[in-house]
């Protein structure tokens, strides 16, 4: 896949929240959160973002997808939004699912504890 290190900007797929939200949900700026769907849970960075409003959240795609660094290590940066989208909510017409409008639940990603 596409070396991540080529994205000028948000190399990991941040996941974008209003000021508003942010404060209320105890995000920070940088700060990474749980997203949960009817279809999968996944954790991502927090860039707070003049641009979305309040009660809507943004996940860009093209991220989430397998990466072979130099050295051979498997890397997967961002998070793929097909995985937290259920194909159970669709149109009826066009079997698409609907990737714009999915219910998640956003919070503060639980603090992992450093290996000793």
């Amino acid at each position: 896949m596409r070396d991540p290190s080529w994205r000028k900007r948000d190399a990991d797929g941040s996941l974008r929240v209003s000021a508003e939200d942010a404060d209320a949900l105890g995000l920070t700026d940088g700060g990474r959160a749980r997203i949960t769907t009817a279809a999968g849970a996944a954790e991502a960075t927090i860039e707070i973002s003049d641009a979305m409003l309040p009660g809507h959240a943004s996940l860009p795609n093209g991220y989430g997808l397998d990466f072979v660094d130099s050295d051979g290590t498997v890397r997967v940066p961002g998070v793929a939004p097909n995985s937290l989208t259920s194909s159970d909510w669709r149109d009826a017409y066009a079997g698409t699912p609907w990737h714009k409008h999915v219910p998640a639940r956003i919070e503060p990603a639980p603090l992992v504890a450093a290996a000793r």
